[in-house]
Order: structure tokens, then sequence, then C-alpha cells
């Protein structure tokens, strides 16, 4: 049963766990059993947990929330230039995403918020780009330095991401090696997105910056910016504000690995109203597995008892699905 989360009088939960990495990331003996076993605390409670001194240095974050507004504060005809497609990469503009999949409200109006997509695409000059991991990104001409800016702040997100699987493996009883040596992610399959939030009345019916859902992958390390506007639902159904640590990650969970942890592992449904009077930005690197790795039933999450809830699953048909409900792409 999940603890109630302590409330301050601004609203805001005072006691999200903060996971200190900086001795995981060191390899200092035991700390990775020590750091699992606070992030499975911070699942059971609210499934948001904070990481610090995590190894990204606090001028690449602030960088790339910079490069957001650098992107978005373009005139719309040279966003335009590179639109997204099906495949999801790219710029898609106000309106292009409705969470129409939601079961925590019935989003019927488009979300207010802008985004710029990319995913992991191949070296220059490597062998094997044709391989299912790797993508083809759009990226504007007119930006000098944007694209080797996203590169390299994925890149080091990328390697965040070797630190905490083990973490989430040790957390599920499955000790340190298993998602790391699982073809799921090998290798990962992570979407970079650069958000524009513009203010809004938030008393507004039903209209957001992004609606009331729970993330689509597996694990979102966030990077909220200066601004608020992230409102996290309490296991009650009361939206609170979500609290921020400047140089710390937001990190939470999503619902591909919610149905691999056989509902063990909690997606804690979140949304965006800023009503802060000016523009909101902030970055999301949101893991996937490979599109072609068969999700079956975590061993430690089923037993006598407590049956496997879903059939085995791919990334790419539970991303297919929610693409095809939730993303307006014929406008």
């Amino acid at each position: 049963m999940n603890d109630p989360m302590t409330i301050d009088r601004a609203g805001l939960i005072k006691d999200i766990p903060v996971i200190d990495l900086a001795p995981v990331i060191a390899g200092q003996s035991g700390a990775q059993e020590r750091a699992g076993e606070q992030l499975a605390d911070a699942s059971r409670r609210l499934a948001f947990f904070f990481v610090a001194n995590h190894g990204v240095p606090r001028a690449m974050m602030d960088g790339m929330i910079a490069e957001a507004a650098r992107f978005h504060g373009q005139p719309m005809e040279e966003k335009l230039k590179v639109k997204v497609g099906t495949d999801i990469l790219g710029y898609l503009p106000p309106g292009g995403q409705t969470q129409r999949t939601s079961v925590y409200n019935k989003n019927t109006r488009r979300e207010l918020s802008a985004s710029f997509y990319m995913r992991r695409e191949a070296p220059e000059g490597q062998p094997d780009a044709d391989k299912p991991w790797f993508h083809k990104n759009r990226w504007p001409e007119n930006l000098p330095g944007y694209r080797q800016a996203l590169l390299a702040y994925f890149g080091a997100l990328d390697g965040l991401t070797q630190h905490l699987l083990p973490l989430f493996s040790i957390a599920l009883g499955m000790g340190p090696r298993f998602f790391t040596d699982h073809p799921a992610f090998s290798p990962p399959n992570p979407t970079l997105r650069l958000l524009e939030y513009p203010s809004q009345d938030p008393n507004e019916e039903n209209l957001f910056g992004i609606g009331p859902h729970s993330d689509y992958g597996t694990i979102t390390i966030l990077n909220q910016g200066p601004t608020a506007g992230l409102d996290l639902m309490l296991p009650s159904g009361e939206w609170i504000p979500a609290p921020s640590l400047p140089g710390h990650f937001l990190i939470n969970t999503g619902q591909t690995l919610t149905k691999w942890s056989n509902d063990r592992v909690p997606a804690t449904p979140h949304r965006v109203i800023n009503s802060s009077g000016h523009l909101r930005h902030s970055v999301a690197f949101l893991i996937g597995t490979r599109n072609d790795a068969a999700l079956e039933c975590i061993p430690s999450c089923q037993g006598p008892g407590n049956p496997p809830k879903y059939a085995p699953f791919t990334y790419g048909e539970h991303m297919a699905a929610l693409r095809k409900q939730n993303y307006h792409l014929k406008d």
C-alpha cells in the first residue's frame, strides 16, 4: 500500500526521495544495492524521485533548456521544414497531440505544447546504420550548433541510463544485470523531447499543456527547467505541483515498465498546466526498449497467486497503438 506523501503549506510534496548517484558512479561497494533499495521505496510510494550527482554538468542541463527555447523561438515556417511524420521525429506543432488513451481524464482538447523529437542516430561512417535501433532525425538547417548540442546531451543521458538500469533491476529483485543484459536494452531506445508550453488560463476547462497521462516507455529522465507547471497525481487522486531541485533530474516510470513488471512498478500520472505568464521549456529523455524485443513478465514479478496479467508484447507494438490514437499527424 502506498504511504501518504507529506505536503507543505504551498501544496508541494516535501518527501520525494533524492537518490545520490555519486557512490554508484564511483563504483563504491554496496552503492548499487543501497540506491536500488531507495528506488524500490520510491516506486512503492509515488514512482517519482530525484537523482543528484548524476554526472551531467549543470551547464549542459541549462544549455539544453536554452536550445529548446532557441528551436521553438524560430518562425513557424522554419519549424515546419522539419515537421514530424509517422516516425515522430522532428517538430510536432501545438495541437499535435491529445492524450486520448489516458485513464486519468477524458482528454478531449488538443494540447497546447509543441515538441522537437530526436532518437538514436548512427555515427558518421557506422557500418550497420541500417539496424532498427538507428533513426534518421530531422535537423533544422538554420540553427548552428543545435544538432551537436542535442547529440552531446543525448550521449550524456545515454550514459546515465546505464547507471539507472541496474538500480531498477535491483529494486525488482533481479540483481544488477537483468536489464543491462536483456536484449530489450541492447541498446536502449530513447527519445529526446524538447518541449515548449505557452502560458494559459488554469481555469479553462479541460485544457492542458499536456493532458493527464502516464508516460509510454520504461523510464523518463526529466530536465524540468526553471518554470513550474508540472503536476503529479497522488494515489488519492489529488493533483499536486511537482517540486523542483536545480541541477537534479526528476525520474519517473512509464507504461512499458508497468506492464513488464506485472503492475509492480506504477506509471504515475502527471500533467502540465503553465499558468506562469510566460513560456515554459523542459526536456524529457524517454527511455524505451528495442522495438523488436519481446517483453515477457519479469520472473520476480510473478509467482503462485500472481500470474502474469499481460501477454508478451513489444515496445514497437505498444507505441504503434498509442501513436494511432494520441497524435494528429495529418494536419
